[in-house]
């Protein structure tokens, strides 16, 4: 890490890209069963769509109404933001960001939130997500881990910590201000605001969701959902949540129930799945995928 400048430093607009294949549809054929000569049990859900992302993708941004989507990908020396279209698959446009970013949320209002983190330092930077221009650095006290944004618009959690503890930074993004801070588990690696912004859903890696006030950081329900969590996403309603565990036999989503804290179903899952984000209408479920090799958006139907 090149240190506070790199941190600090601002985004260069790439040239917007077009017609290339990295972001093309995959074809679906492959993604349909076969013809059987003889009756077979129901198959598991398959994709609508599966959309070809950059390699080594790291992270994706909110859909957004318009149908559109920021993914961030690249290695420890290099990072860049890359938007496409949903609909089509083409590549939109890309950004150069620092090799710092480690995660992204997109708010309602078009502000792009990047969680940044040094070995000892974090911040969370704010983007045009149109024009790629940065409007403004809030420092943290530690590296950031994860982002996510408030059903408002303007209102960003930040995930952030060290190995003694963990909490998460509620920033306004309209001035930048940092609004409080909310302890959460040590271990957490995903986080969620409720629609009304007066609680949080925090999962840790052993599969426990806990809810946790915003205005004062009591824990006020805990559940399991099922080991190795990885990343969770809130319905639109406020009333679902979708859990991504990723084992080490299989990885799959647990569809959560928040009126009974109860897992409803099981959806499947790629082995290599990262996140898991859900349409702004509440009725398509997306899966980030990828390694250093290869990358790809999968849609779901809900």
């Amino acid at each position: 890490m090149e240190g506070r400048n790199s941190m600090l430093s601002s985004v260069s607009r790439l040239p917007v890209v077009t017609g290339l294949s990295l972001l093309a549809i995959l074809p679906l054929a492959a993604c349909s069963p076969g013809n059987a000569a003889v009756p077979q049990a129901p198959a598991a859900p398959r994709p609508q769509q599966i959309l070809a992302a950059p390699k080594g993708i790291l992270a994706a941004g909110q859909p957004q109404p318009d149908g559109a989507m920021w993914t961030l990908a690249g290695s420890a020396a290099s990072r860049g933001l890359f938007k496409f279209s949903l609909g089509s698959g083409h590549a939109l446009g890309s950004i150069s960001v620092s090799n710092a970013a480690q995660s992204l949320a997109e708010s309602s209002t078009g502000v792009l939130g990047l969680a940044m983190a040094t070995s000892h330092t974090g911040a969370l930077e704010l983007l045009n997500s149109n024009t790629g221009t940065v409007i403004r650095t809030v420092p943290l006290g530690a590296p950031a881990r994860a982002v996510a944004v408030g059903a408002d618009g303007v209102t960003f959690y930040v995930l952030n910590g060290s190995a003694a503890s963990s909490s998460v930074t509620v920033v306004d993004s309209a001035d930048g201000r940092v609004q409080g801070t909310i302890p959460v588990p040590l271990e957490t690696v995903s986080i969620a605001p409720d629609v009304e912004e007066t609680t949080l859903y925090a999962l840790q890696p052993s599969g426990r969701v806990s809810q946790i006030s915003i205005a004062g950081g009591r824990i006020i329900a805990s559940f399991p959902v099922g080991d190795s969590g990885r990343s969770l996403a809130l319905s639109p309603d406020g009333s679902t949540l979708y859990v991504l565990k990723t084992g080490l036999a299989s990885a799959n989503v647990a569809v959560v129930d928040l009126s009974t804290e109860s897992v409803r179903k099981v959806l499947p899952a790629s082995s290599n799945c990262l996140q898991v984000l859900v349409s702004a209408g509440g009725n398509q479920l997306y899966q980030v995928v990828g390694t250093a090799g290869y990358g790809n958006i999968q849609v779901f139907s809900l």
